[in-house]
């Protein structure tokens, strides 16, 4: 419940003109009580990075018998997801850690955890000969993370690409990640690549 509210008051208050006692009152709980589960607004407001960063940055497991355009596609999708239904208190994340060294150092943990992943997978696939073996897998990773990342801050965050919807996004990062990686049109059907 504590949390709940926090994110609430967090997104609308922001961060540094919410109170302890404003957490309390929207979670109808004495003001007190607050302390037996945290010992700071501070903490609290970790506390819901490590849980939304934690869903942002972890792509759902991809269907059973996808080709590697679908998985893709389906990590490009749940990233979009999870940044337009957390685009509030995101906003809000990137405003705190420009003065709060124990969230930038938990948001760039898990940015850098979520890039040896992308990392891992471009690896694989050009140990399967998917993608091109010229390709830094570390920097070709980033870059391409980083590609998504603006795209959605810009369509849910910033409000700046209103003109795409989320599959239309998720179809064209898919587009550019595999044809920057070298992956060619045969991974997906005629129908995904003129969509």
């Amino acid at each position: 419940m504590l949390l709940d509210a926090a994110r609430a008051v967090f997104e609308r208050e922001g961060f540094l003109h919410t109170r302890i006692s404003d957490i309390c009152d929207e979670a109808k709980m004495a003001h007190g009580s607050f302390y037996t589960y945290f010992s700071s607004k501070e903490e609290i407001f970790q506390e819901l990075i490590d849980s939304i960063e934690l869903d942002v940055l972890t792509p759902e497991a991809s269907p059973a018998g996808a080709d590697p355009f679908e998985r893709i596609k389906s990590a490009n999708r749940h990233y979009l997801e999870a940044v337009r239904d957390n685009a509030g208190i995101l906003a809000l994340i990137e405003q705190v850690v420009t003065f709060d060294e124990d969230a930038r150092r938990t948001r760039d943990k898990r940015e850098s955890a979520y890039a040896e992943i992308l990392e891992r997978r471009t690896r694989e696939y050009q140990d399967a000969g998917l993608v091109d073996p010229r390709l830094d897998a570390s920097f070709a990773a980033r870059s391409l993370g980083a590609m998504v990342d603006a795209v959605a801050v810009s369509m849910f965050i910033d409000g700046r690409s209103a003109d795409y919807d989320l599959e239309q996004a998720a179809e064209q990062l898919t587009l550019l990640w595999t044809n920057a990686l070298g992956m060619g049109p045969d991974l997906a059907s005629s129908d995904d690549r003129t969509s």
